[in-house]
């Protein structure tokens, strides 16, 4: 897979029809000796109208984003067996840090290893990890370079501190895919896997249609805090439950045309990261556009239609964020 990082931009035009804003690289990509790094979204704090968010703030690259914010990357290390250090830890813990973050990580391609306090557990192209302000590290597995995509959220402190909608707890059973790995952090601050399967909620999975919409994380309502947030109960809703945040996956097959009625409108900003195949985004009255593996797709509140293209399935993430 090539590091792009290309990043297509839909929003509005001063008339208010839905249009593509841009198509390209963000500003502030830095690609150099098998290390890439492209910041896909970035929101100051929790959006108000899906037209908020845009490019991050020129200067030293800034992992968390403030309170109620959002930021999404895409980011690729060369092969090695060490761990990725950060500023400030500790050197008999190369790597281990923690972020008072809710994060959603998808592996595109290579082998990325996740470092918990117990553990190691290694990941591959199209596996997903949740993890809730818990101490961790990363490194790569193998020789070949891994590219993964990372979405961080940060808890407002004036959001409910409960959600506004029932959650399940996080579970590893049911026939979804794909392999989700659910991490948090223990009373004594220690970091372990909570869930590690198939998520349970999903709409059609292995079908005869072939299609496939999996929930992989839902927050139930506005961020308060990392821990927030779990499985929701059966039963697909296009929204974000209660108007917070959610994390999905979708595999479209081959050949699928869902016409008229695959036109559609959400009143949340989305970032939609394809994992395989060759996926074509539609708009109205708008000349479609196809997006491939390692490729980002932001989306603010515009109308529109997914449809795989080629003989081969699309699967691709997407996080989308309620607004007002």
């Amino acid at each position: 897979m090539d590091f792009t990082a290309r990043r297509i931009v839909t929003g509005h035009d001063a008339d208010g029809r839905d249009v593509i804003l841009s198509d390209g690289r963000p500003p502030g990509t830095v690609e150099t000796d098998g290390f890439g790094v492209a910041r896909w979204l970035w929101l100051d704090g929790t959006p108000a109208t899906v037209d908020d968010g845009g490019d991050a703030p020129e200067g030293p690259l800034v992992l968390e984003p403030p309170p109620g914010g959002c930021s999404v990357m895409v980011i690729r290390f060369p092969g090695g067996a060490d761990w990725i250090r950060v500023d400030g830890d500790d050197p008999d813990r190369p790597g281990m840090h923690a972020t008072d973050t809710l994060d959603f990580v998808a592996v595109l391609d290579g082998h990325l290893v996740l470092g918990l306090d117990d553990g190691e557990h290694e990941l591959g192209p199209g596996d997903v990890v949740v993890q809730r302000g818990n101490v961790h590290r990363w490194r790569v597995a193998g020789d070949a370079p891994c590219t993964y995509v990372v979405c961080l959220v940060r808890p407002d402190p004036a959001a409910a501190s409960a959600p506004t909608v029932a959650l399940a707890p996080a579970s590893a059973a049911g026939a979804g895919r794909p392999r989700r790995l659910v991490a948090g952090a223990r009373p004594d601050g220690t970091s372990y896997v909570a869930a590690d399967g198939s998520p349970p909620c999903a709409l059609s999975p292995g079908g005869d249609d072939g299609v496939a919409l999996v929930e992989l994380w839902q927050s139930g309502g506005p961020l308060a805090t990392p821990e927030q947030g779990g499985d929701p109960e059966p039963g697909w809703v296009l929204e974000p439950r209660g108007g917070g945040v959610a994390f999905r996956w979708v595999r479209l097959p081959a050949g699928h045309d869902p016409g008229e009625a695959g036109w559609h409108t959400t009143a949340t900003i989305d970032v939609d990261v394809v994992v395989s195949g060759q996926l074509e985004l539609a708009l109205p009255d708008t000349e479609p556009v196809v997006v491939g593996p390692g490729e980002a797709v932001v989306q603010h509140g515009t109308h529109h239609k997914w449809q795989p293209v080629g003989d081969q399935p699309v699967e691709f993430v997407s996080v989308m964020l309620a607004v007002g």
